[in-house]
């Protein structure tokens, strides 16, 4: 399963950060999000994009500890073996991997399987798809 983003469709509301902050932090910080939307102002207008992660796997390869891994559907931070070098940081290509405040690095994991930035967005902007990708109620089952 991977996140798919619709710039088209999206609204720049932020929810997903919102959400994604929440349910791994129990915050509403969008600097703790592990998606990030982007806003650009150029040429008089505003460009939105988003930065995810791919599952490229770059981390995973890097990381001299072998603390990260993919387990076939997202991926996993060992906390126990991350000492906090940030290669992994360094590596990523789309600069979604941050270290939290026990210097262990933080990589989306998808939610376990239930992203909730997908389930929050109320446009559809962000989806899942590929593999066991769940269906999203959207916004609405929330109000």
């Amino acid at each position: 399963m991977r996140l798919q983003f619709q710039k088209d469709l999206c609204t720049g509301c932020k929810l997903c950060q919102l959400a994604c902050s929440a349910t791994h932090d129990r915050v509403f910080n969008p600097e703790k999000s592990r998606i990030k939307i982007i806003h650009e102002y150029k040429q008089n207008d505003i460009h939105i994009t988003a930065r995810y992660c791919t599952f490229c796997r770059h981390c995973e390869e890097a990381c001299p500890e072998g603390a990260i891994s993919q387990n076939g559907l997202w991926m996993i931070v060992d906390r126990d073996r991350c000492v906090g070098c940030e290669v992994c940081v360094e590596e990523c290509p789309m600069k979604v991997i941050f270290m939290d405040s026990d210097a262990k690095a933080v990589i989306c994991d998808l939610c376990g399987g239930s992203p909730q930035c997908v389930e929050w967005c109320p446009t559809g902007a962000i989806t899942a798809v590929g593999k066991n990708a769940p269906v999203s109620s959207g916004a609405s089952s929330h109000e």
